[in-house]
This record gives C-alpha cells, sequence and structure tokens, in this order.
C-alpha cells in the first residue's frame, strides 16, 4: 500500500472514531457498565446558570447545536473514510474537508465559550483541537506528494527482534498490571476504616480506587458500628466524588453524640 494511502486511513479512522464518540455521549449522557458519559447537560445548565440565565432553555438549545454540528461531522469522517475504502480520492477528499470544516467550526465555538464563561484551562485544550484539525487536513491533503513511494511489509533481522522484544515487554507488563489490579480492585467498593482526629470528628483516606460507592459503604459501616452518634457533616476533599475521577480522596466527617 502506498505510504500516503497509509496515513489517510489513519487520520480517518482517528477522527471517525473521535466523531463516533463524541456523539454517543450526547445519547449516553451518564454511566453506565464500560461506559462514562460526561454530563454536557448539568454543565451547560451550571455554566449559562453562571452568566444569570437560569431557564434550561438555553443550556437545551446550545447542548442541540453541537449535538448537530457533531453529528455531521460525523457522518462527513464517515463517508470520507468509505469512499477512501471505495478507492474513491476525490470524493473522500471533499467529505474529509466538509468534515474538518464542521469540526473547526465547532471547536471555534467551544473556544468562544470558554472565553465567555471564563474558562481559560478548557480554552487551551479546544485551542489545541483547532490546529490539530487544520493540521489534520494538511497531512491528508499534501502528504507524500508521490504515489510512487510503497510501504512493503517484510520479516527482515530488525523487525523480527523488534517484534520479539516488544512481545516480551507486552507480556511483563501485562503480568504486572494483572497483579497489582488483582491485589487492589476490591478496595474500590471495600469501607474504609475511620480515625478519629478530633472529638466526633472522623477522617477516612481512601484509596486511589475510591469513589461514591467507597463512600456509601464506608458510610453504612460507620454508622452501623457508631449508633450512639449522629452524622451533621461530610467534607470531602477534593469535592469531585463521581465514578468518573479515580483520584486519592480524604473523607471528614463531622457528628455529634445522641443523648
Amino acid at each position: 500500500m502506498r505510504e500516503k494511502k497509509i496515513i489517510q486511513f489513519l487520520i480517518l479512522i482517528h477522527w471517525t472514531s473521535f466523531a463516533t464518540t463524541s456523539v454517543l455521549d450526547k445519547i449516553i449522557p451518564d454511566v453506565y457498565p464500560l461506559w462514562v458519559g460526561a454530563d454536557f447537560y448539568t454543565l451547560f445548565i451550571k455554566l449559562f446558570a453562571s452568566l444569570g440565565l437560569n431557564d434550561p432553555a438555553f443550556a437545551t438549545s446550545a447542548l442541540a447545536v453541537i449535538s448537530f454540528i457533531e453529528i455531521t461531522a460525523f457522518v462527513c469522517y464517515l463517508f470520507s473514510l468509505i469512499n477512501l475504502l471505495n478507492r474513491k480520492d476525490k470524493i473522500s477528499e471533499q467529505w474529509f474537508y466538509r468534515g474538518i470544516l464542521f469540526s473547526v467550526l465547532l471547536f471555534s465555538f467551544f473556544s468562544i465559550g470558554d472565553q465567555v464563561f471564563g474558562d481559560r484551562f478548557t480554552l487551551l485544550e479546544h485551542g489545541i483541537f483547532w490546529i490539530i484539525l487544520v493540521v489534520s487536513w494538511a497531512v491528508f491533503k499534501y502528504n507524500s506528494q508521490s504515489d510512487e513511494r510503497m510501504i512493503n511489509f517484510y520479516w527482515s533481522k530488525d523487525v523480527k527482534i523488534g517484534v520479539g522484544v516488544g512481545v516480551v515487554l507486552t507480556i511483563v507488563t501485562s503480568v504486572s498490571i494483572l497483579d497489582f489490579a488483582g491485589s487492589t480492585f476490591s478496595k474500590k467498593t471495600d469501607p474504609v476504616n475511620g480515625i478519629e482526629m478530633f472529638e466526633n470528628v472522623y477522617k477516612f483516606d481512601f484509596p486511589f480506587l475510591g469513589d461514591k460507592f467507597t463512600m456509601e459503604n464506608t458510610i453504612k459501616v460507620f454508622e452501623k458500628e457508631h449508633p450512639e452518634l449522629k452524622i451533621n457533616y461530610i467534607y470531602t476533599g477534593p469535592k469531585e466524588l463521581n465514578t468518573k475521577k479515580k483520584t486519592h480522596m480524604l473523607l471528614y466527617v463531622f457528628t455529634e453524640k445522641i443523648y
């Protein structure tokens, strides 16, 4: 296969997959087995509320427009990939160009929104995506101007050595990961034992995999072991406590004795 064609296929497979997951993220916004979606609707509600626009119609309209652009971009990338597979290079290039235009438009909207809502971190992220899209188009259209260069795959001595080393390293890494998972994954739901830091104030040091399920089990066990205490307040640090962010967390429980 020609070098240019291989790069084009890789670019199209990447952006088609990217657009596919973006569309699925809108259709499946919640957490399910084998899928952790982002709740864009809630995020948009909060963003518009920060501007004093509390009516959910604003968030709904914005999300609908963004979803339409993402779906259109996905269709363009998919058609481009199908035409490239059918060796219709010119038509494939046209569809990919349309997909790039819609994606650039999308990230331009995101960048404007980042400025309006004051989110400088995602502004950098969306700006990088914008640049990558333009680079992808340039590479897709202009890479390897000579179609005569071919990529030949054959089992030379160097290839055999490289594959051998890769297989060994993959096996060693896989064994290490499986061993680590086997000894730590159970901590995801196991309750955590607390330490009384001050009178009626308990600290729980959660493991790396700890999330809201760990907290629920911990609180249940704590209430069972301390029927004489009433929980008044729970503080978490960091505050993000959900199944989407597996970060180390400290939980502080403020209680009082029941008389």
